[in-house]
């Protein structure tokens, strides 16, 4: 499946819900920054490729990024392994066309079907982000389109059971790695039929399209939420005391003495959402800069940094003769450039010693910020024809 398809199974969770967002996004497809792709989504395609190879049995399966992946990939062939009745079908990274968008294309990662039961096995290799089976809408995608593949060989009965699971072995959040939702193929038929119809209205465009703004789910990895009104205007809605973003300047605020309690709360309540959304108009103008766009009200400066070893191997040798093995490490770390004058102070040093400490030191370029236009550091030059490395919003884990 083409990875810039509209209708991706990896952002259903919004455009079946806010069906207004895939025409908006399209018409500002201008304003999104390119998808330059990150490396976590690398990593992620590199453990697949391994974990396919060795389902599959490839006498030279890809070498592993670590000793982690090697572990977290064989665990899951096992997993998978383990599910395998002889009397079982087994199909391993399955291309299949989606069942609502048939000119797609969707990879189930693994299958096992026989006439009594379908499961269907997803491999999350991100960390940061638990991804759970439970009308899970993406897997559910998959689970359908691959079962109207098996109808097309064999009867499905609607009682017959379906089981979506994910394994996830690298979650930071949820020690848990293996997650399942189990369901029936009439069930399973029923939950897909709402997505069916989100594309039916999606594909009649005009008043039928709505926008559904919701920040933990719907708007998280949507590409144009840094400059969406309908998703900047659901936390100010919150705020009694503001009006929504229907002016070119920014809404008063009032003295927080001025509320009562029930707005006070409300604003409270609202928090979460208005710091998301600033996040996100921030990330937006960062990223305009970032391609060449004219300062205005901010620009961009160097960010701050701390300076670091250009060699620690080097450091340590050098710093052994005055410090000890407990003051150049803080516990099993280098000490920094910082705390290394600190212990040093008070002892009799050379001026080649100190020549040499200065040598081993570098202070990398802060990181792009955002700052006022009135800000006393210098406004960084953007080279467009070789711009900086783009602010990814995000997709979807994979």
């Amino acid at each position: 499946m083409s990875t810039h398809s509209k209708l991706a199974p990896s952002s259903a969770s919004r455009w079946s819900v806010c069906t207004a967002s895939v025409k908006f996004i399209e018409d500002n497809a201008h304003l999104i920054p390119a998808d330059t792709g990150s490396v976590h989504a690398d990593e992620g395609t590199r453990a697949h490729d391994l974990a396919k190879a060795m389902l599959l049995g490839d006498a030279n399966p890809p070498k592993p990024d670590n000793r982690d992946m090697a572990a977290h990939v064989m665990a899951y062939v096992q997993w998978v392994k383990g599910d395998v009745r002889p009397q079982d079908t087994l199909w391993v990274e399955r291309r299949v066309p989606l069942f609502y968008y048939p000119q797609d294309q969707g990879t189930v990662d693994a299958c096992i079907f026989a006439p009594d039961r379908i499961i269907v096995k997803d491999l999350k290799y991100g960390a940061g982000v638990s991804v759970y089976a439970e009308r899970n809408k993406q897997l559910a995608i998959y689970a359908e389109s691959i079962i109207q593949i098996i109808e097309e060989m064999d009867e499905v009965k609607p009682e017959t059971p379906v089981t979506l699971e994910i394994f996830q072995p690298r979650d930071r959040n949820d020690p848990n790695p293996i997650r399942q939702w189990t369901t029936t193929r009439a069930e399973l038929a029923e939950f897909c039929a709402t997505i069916k119809d989100a594309v039916l209205l999606i594909e009649l465009g005009g008043e039928a399209l709505q926008f559904n703004p919701q920040p933990d789910t719907v708007c998280r990895w949507c590409p144009a939420k840094g400059f969406c009104r309908a998703y900047a205007n659901y936390g100010l809605e919150a705020l009694p005391v503001l009006d929504p973003l229907d002016v070119d300047i920014a809404p008063a605020l009032p003295a927080p003495s001025a509320l009562t309690r029930e707005q006070r709360c409300r604003v409270l309540q609202a928090k979460k959402d208005l710091n998301r959304w600033l996040e996100d108009v921030e990330d937006q103008e960062m990223n305009e800069l970032l391609t060449g766009a004219e300062p205005w009200a901010f620009k961009l400066v160097a960010g701050k940094s701390n300076r670091v070893w250009t060699d620690e191997a080097a450091v340590d040798t050098l710093l052994s003769n005055h410090l000890t093995a407990d003051e150049r490490y803080v516990p099993r770390k280098l000490v920094s450039p910082a705390q290394a004058e600190t212990a040093l102070k008070g002892k009799e040093l050379s001026t080649k010693f100190e020549n040499r400490f200065a040598d081993l030191i570098t202070k990398p370029e802060g990181k792009p910020t955002l700052a006022p236009i009135t800000d006393k550091r210098p406004a960084l030059q953007i080279n467009t024809t070789n711009p900086l490395p783009i602010l990814d919003g995000g997709e979807e884990l994979v």
